[in-house]
């Protein structure tokens, strides 16, 4: 059974550009499964960032074109209003206020490592965000 599609932040990324192999394996599995993943053009660029070397970015590259996984970016002026919007309302940084964004117009759960990251996001929109936390991506 495979849920709505996951929006992976930007913390998710940073440790898969990092190499963590657990995350990889985990995400890997749920591209196998069928299971449907957005990643935001700005949280790869955050990752990116964070990350700062060429495998890294491969790894991120690489990770974009799984079968499962929708890029979403930000195409339309309304996008651009929303992320704006996005970030006046929770506070977070660009990557992950798109990640909201996209969770808000979407109705699809934020995939995480942190929660309490999330606290003041879930509750900053008509509809509460919902965020699920991993908390031992080997499990």
């Amino acid at each position: 059974m495979t849920l709505p599609p996951l929006i992976l932040d930007t913390g998710i990324l940073i440790e898969l550009a990092r190499g963590d192999s657990n995350l990889m394996e985990m995400v890997a599995r749920f591209d196998a499964e069928g299971q449907p993943m957005v990643l935001s053009v700005l949280t790869v660029s955050g990752a990116s960032v964070d990350s700062g070397s060429k495998d890294a970015a491969d790894l991120l590259l690489g990770i974009a074109t799984m079968q499962q996984i929708t890029v979403a970016g930000l195409r339309e002026p309304d996008h651009g209003i929303a992320l704006a919007s996005a970030i006046t309302r929770t506070g977070l940084d660009w990557g992950d206020a798109h990640v909201a964004a996209i969770a808000d117009a979407s109705v699809c759960p934020v995939l995480t490592l942190d929660k309490n990251h999330w606290e003041r996001a879930v509750h900053a929109f008509e509809q509460s965000l919902h965020v699920i936390e991993i908390a031992d991506p080997g499990a």
